[in-house]
């Protein structure tokens, strides 16, 4: 009789069938394990499978954190509280069933046969438990927890099959939850990372700069997706010829920038240039080129790793701010020569008209005096051109229509350009009034006709235009506000950029040797800017150019002038005290007041004149320069004027800081007579203050 069991025995099948049943439930749940990405859902479904497999009542996955201690509990089988109260005590509680488990990934398998849950340190709220089944879920590298199934169904303890299966899909637990964070993690940085290169290319785009590398035998430059942009290349484009970029670059500038890095190469040191590249729809920009060359294990060069960025608007800036301290360096000069000279000009003016008034009616002397008198006041124009470019001219503003003004000088003005060249107007309607000096602004429109005329050769147009604009072009720097506009156009031959460059300079002038002065525009740029304004010009070879000037506008009516009659010859009976520092002018005025019956009393300085004022009786007018040694004409003014408040002022120079006056003689309130003046202007003057 054979040993050998018969295959149609049904007291064999049925253990076979179960176990091939749950063996088929292990492979389905490890598929559906694998695919699963997600770390918390992988857990609910390792206690879920885990209670089939092993054909639990209840099963649960513990998870530790890399410390080893406890993090949080998933299971199956387990109501709410019971579930709440074992993850409390898990949290509370250093030693648990598992730890063995944790800390030797042991396998632990056994009865309780009172089922009380109490005596496997579970809480006293957890269901029976006669049989319970401990593995670990782990990888090679670490633990990361346990898997525990308690009270067999149908079978008074876990089968070493249970053991077996149990352990095998904890494994691979580990294993795929190890590889899920690794997924989460990876995830989390490539996110970081695309975020971080998102910022980086936003920063070096806004930035105008962009990165660039190449290895060393390679012709291929890599360029990041700022330099792209900065480069006008294809938005795909990471990779250029290094032959491209040299095309690009400009030709006076290439064999300077090959060579620099070829040097830096051989020295194996850092390097910096600025050169100018070409680039499409954008012309000739400014480019700053930061460079490393990187060495490899062998300490050999390997790579030149760069930083590009666009200096273009830095380096117009830089140039905006050189030229604007020179031309403040120049107006400081020029403002120190007018205020000797017109001390000399007063001199000579007014002693060429004393001697004028003595020569005979028509002779040769009173012709040579009358040259000297006309080349004094020429020089007198000079030195007030001088003192408008140094935006040291005190103006008396007035609120003017600028239209007015220009309808007023076109007849002047055409007979001044010629009958070749034709000046036609655009006046903009309703302009606001702006608060300027009328003399002033007539010799600025009367400049830029002038520069439009020689311009326009041989015929041509000059056209004047008026607007009103609420928001000036942003690189004038202009403040916020409503501005008039005024703007010389003419179709004439146009200026390259170098000349556009000294435009504002003083002297400065492409006129051959002898033809003007170069103080035209200057006396523009110096007029224009001590009224709060700005010129914008515009302008290339050939086509012409656009001088418009900024004038900040105001609201009310114009002002009205009311010309005054011939003067007369004055005279007066009051006191004077005259302070003058320069002995010829002080001389003179002097004279010129005594001659017109006033009583004068002078002083060379400050200090001077407050003891003599202590000692008189009475002054009914100080005259008095305004820069002297010592203290100047305003701060003498202020400690008379405390002593005796009748006390009248009228202010004298030729050289006038406009940021030290005070608005009340900025605004009329005080009187100023400029030098060089005539005698009939400043008896005027005097008559005008006594009778204030």
């Amino acid at each position: 009789m054979s040993d050998t069991p018969d295959p149609g025995d049904e007291s064999l099948r049925a253990p076979l069938d179960a176990s091939e049943r749950r063996l088929a439930v292990l492979l389905e749940q490890s598929q559906r394990l694998m695919a699963e990405r997600d770390p918390e859902a992988l857990l609910r479904h390792v206690a879920s499978a885990a209670r089939d497999i092993t054909q639990a009542r209840i099963a649960a996955v513990g998870m530790v954190g890399d410390d080893g201690r406890f993090q949080d509990l998933v299971s199956a089988g387990l109501d709410d509280a019971a579930a709440a109260e074992l993850k409390r005590q898990l949290a509370r509680e250093h030693d648990h069933p598992a730890r063995r488990v944790i800390d030797h990934r042991e396998v632990i398998c056994g009865t309780n046969p009172a089922g009380n849950p109490r005596g496997l340190g579970l809480p006293e709220a957890h269901p029976p438990v006669h049989s319970f089944l401990f593995v670990p879920i782990a990888s090679p590298s670490r633990v990361y927890g346990w898997l525990s199934v308690v009270e067999k169904i149908g079978a008074p303890a876990f089968s070493d099959v249970d053991t077996l299966l149990a352990t095998t899909f904890a494994a691979q637990a580990g294993m795929v939850y190890e590889n899920a964070r690794l997924m989460l993690r990876l995830q989390a940085q490539a996110e970081e990372l695309r975020t971080h290169e998102e910022q980086t290319d936003f920063a070096m785009t806004a930035g105008r700069m962009g990165v660039s590398y190449r290895d060393l035998g390679s012709t291929t430059v890599a360029v990041s997706k700022s330099l792209t942009k900065l480069l006008g290349l294809p938005d795909d484009a990471r990779y250029v010829s290094r032959d491209e970029l040299y095309q690009r670059t400009h030709p006076d500038d290439r064999a300077r920038l090959r060579a620099t890095v070829e040097k830096a190469v051989v020295d194996r040191s850092d390097f910096a240039l600025s050169f100018r590249m070409l680039l499409p729809d954008r012309g000739i920009r400014w480019f700053q080129f930061d460079g490393r060359v990187t060495l490899d294990e062998a300490r050999q060069p390997a790579r030149v790793v760069g930083v590009l960025s666009d200096i273009t608007d830095r380096r117009s800036l830089e140039m905006q701010f050189r030229q604007a301290q020179k031309m403040e360096a120049v107006g400081q000069l020029a403002g120190g020569v007018a205020h000797d000279f017109n001390n000399l000009l007063t001199a000579i003016i007014g002693y060429a008209r004393f001697a004028l008034e003595r020569a005979p009616g028509d002779g040769e002397q009173r012709r040579d005096l009358e040259e000297i008198v006309k080349a004094a006041g020429r020089a007198a124009a000079l030195t007030k051109q001088l003192l408008s470019f140094s935006r040291r001219h005190v103006m008396e503003t007035v609120a003017i229509d600028v239209n007015l003004l220009i309808v007023d000088m076109v007849t002047m003005l055409r007979r001044m350009i010629g009958e070749d060249i034709e000046l036609t107007t655009s006046l903009g309607p309703a302009l606001s009034v702006v608060r300027a000096d009328r003399s002033q602004l007539e010799q600025v429109l009367m400049n830029l006709v002038v520069n439009a005329r020689d311009a326009t050769t041989g015929g041509g147009a000059i056209v004047i235009e008026t607007s009103t604009v609420d928001v000036p072009p942003p690189h004038l720097e202009l403040k916020r506000g409503s501005y008039v506009t005024l703007t010389v156009s003419d179709n004439g031959c146009g200026m390259s950029d170098e000349t556009r460059s000294r435009l504002f300079e003083p002297f400065f002038t492409t006129k051959p040797r002898g033809h003007g002065t170069g103080l035209g525009l200057a006396t523009v740029y110096g007029i224009v800017m001590q009224t709060g304004g700005a010129v914008q010009v515009e302008s290339e070879l050939g086509t012409g150019s656009s001088f418009t000037v900024y004038l900040p506008s105001e609201k009310g009516p114009a002002h009205t002038s009311q010309r005054s009659a011939e003067p007369q010859r004055a005279t007066g009976t009051a006191t004077v005290l005259l302070v003058e520092d320069e002995q010829a002018v002080r001389e003179l005025v002097r004279m010129i007041l005594e001659r017109a019956g006033y009583s004068v009393i002078e002083a060379a300085n400050g200090d001077e004149a407050e003891t003599l004022f202590a000692a008189i009786e009475a002054a009914d007018l100080l005259v008095t320069d305004v820069v002297m040694p010592g203290q100047s004409g305003f701060e003498l003014f202020n400690r008379l004027h405390t002593k005796r408040p009748s006390l009248r002022v009228l202010f004298i120079s030729g050289y006038t800081d406009y940021a030290m006056f005070d608005n009340t003689i900025v605004e009329g309130e005080l009187a100023f007579l400029e030098k060089p003046f005539s005698a009939e202007g400043l008896i005027a003057k005097v008559r005008e203050v006594l009778g204030r």
